[in-house]
């Protein structure tokens, strides 16, 4: 009889341990929920480059000469192109979301020769004039960020062109008109940091500018009028490093594009 009334409270001790244990299951635990860490951001939303720009000047253009009789120019059936050029290029941008910049390059100014093309001996390749070319392309770049550190891009815009000097050489008191220069822009750069990367540019433009000078004629003191009409289409190649700034390297992130 003892044995069993042992055996009894035993179970019922059992039975009061499980019940408890499912009890303490059912209620909410008291364990804090671990909250993420606040993402960094990394962005930098200005930055410079700077490198080699090969100009490739591709140009195709015709020369007119003022002939007295006629009252009028004609067209010698000649033609001339401008050289190419190797200078230092640089490139500004900035960041206005996350994917689109705004961006104004340029390079050294650097002598190009403008020669006669297509013409019989000994005029053929005779320098008419050297110019200071110039041109700032202005470009809506769209980037691509989901190919991690690198990060190609495309773009279109703007390219004020001009010459900043004219040397006289065949034609004097030369003169060469300004223009507007439509321009497109593709090229990636590969970050090794936040900051820093190396790019790989390519820019084409489309212009159509024209130069006036004149040309010493056989007569004392008499000068031909020349006229240059050029369809200026240049490729520009360049490479460089790329830095960017003016972002944080550290803290939460508050807003993001």
């Amino acid at each position: 009889m003892k044995f069993n009334l042992l055996k009894a409270l035993g179970t019922t001790a059992l039975l009061c341990a499980f019940a408890a244990s499912a009890q303490a299951a059912d209620l909410p635990s008291d364990k804090a929920t671990l909250t993420p860490p606040p993402a960094v951001e990394t962005f930098q939303p200005m930055f410079l480059k700077l490198g080699f720009t090969y100009a490739i000047n591709q140009s195709s253009s015709h020369l007119y000469e003022y002939v007295p009789v006629l009252g009028r120019s004609v067209d010698t059936g000649w033609n001339a192109s401008i050289s190419n050029i190797a200078t230092v290029g640089f490139e500004a941008g900035l960041f206005l979301t996350k994917n689109i910049s705004v961006n104004v390059s340029g390079g050294l100014p650097l002598s190009a020769n403008d020669s006669i093309k297509g013409a019989p001996y000994p005029y053929n390749g005779l320098v008419l004039t050297k110019l200071y070319p110039g041109i700032v392309p202005v470009t809506v770049v769209w980037h691509f960020d989901n190919f991690g550190a690198f990060q190609p891009y495309i773009g279109v815009g703007l390219a004020p062109g001009f010459s900043f000097s004219n040397k006289d050489a065949l034609l004097t008191n030369v003169k060469v008109s300004g223009s507007v220069n439509t321009i497109v822009q593709f090229g990636a750069d590969y970050m090794l940091t936040p900051r820093w990367g190396i790019s790989l540019d390519v820019k084409k433009a489309f212009s159509y500018v024209t130069g006036h000078g004149y040309l010493a004629s056989v007569y004392p003191g008499a000068q031909i009028s020349v006229d240059q009409h050029a369809h200026f289409n240049p490729w520009l190649l360049s490479t460089g490093i790329v830095y960017r700034f003016g972002g944080s390297d550290s803290g939460p992130v508050l807003a993001k594009y």
